[in-house]
């Protein structure tokens, strides 16, 4: 009886033993398979950079179909913005206090930046992305939108 019991002790440890293994054999395997996982999801997501005399624009486009993008000054991140689909005749935008900058659709011609003390400028339309310092002491308050044919549409910037 007394070796019925111990035997039931071991099978009891052995059975424990093996369930401890098998735990952490899954978790040792669990971080592996995300970051396999990750790398596959970084491997077909895309990136481009357009760049502009003291910025750029970057931009990263998901297996999912969402854009999200980066408008920089220099080394610094100074604005960013997400979005789905983009129309021949839509634009998408981000700004800070340093810049503007976004990406916009083939029938978009230009991009013309109202700022404060009746401050305007014209961004720079490159590879269907857009960019434009902002001077010290103006805020944007609003972007105007030209598209082929001539015709103008105002975005009022908010924030």
């Amino acid at each position: 009886m007394r070796w019925q019991s111990r035997t039931l002790a071991l099978g009891a440890l052995g059975a424990a033993a093996v369930a401890a293994f098998a735990a952490i054999s899954t978790a040792l395997d669990a971080p592996q398979t995300r970051i396999a996982e990750a790398k596959a999801a970084e491997a077909t997501m895309t990136s481009r950079t357009v760049s502009f005399p003291g910025g750029r624009v970057v931009q990263r486009v998901r297996p999912s179909g969402l854009a999200c993008f980066t408008v920089g000054v220099g080394t610094s991140t100074v604005a960013r913005s997400c979005y789905r689909g983009l129309a021949s005749d839509e634009m998408v935008y981000a700004s800070s206090r340093h810049a503007v900058g976004g990406f916009a659709g083939a029938a978009v011609r230009g991009v013309i930046v109202k700022l404060t003390k009746k401050g305007t400028v014209w961004a720079t339309l490159r590879r269907g992305a857009f960019y434009a310092k902002v001077p010290t002491g103006h805020r944007v308050r609003a972007l105007v939108k030209v598209v082929r044919g001539g015709s103008r549409t105002t975005i009022t910037v908010t924030g």
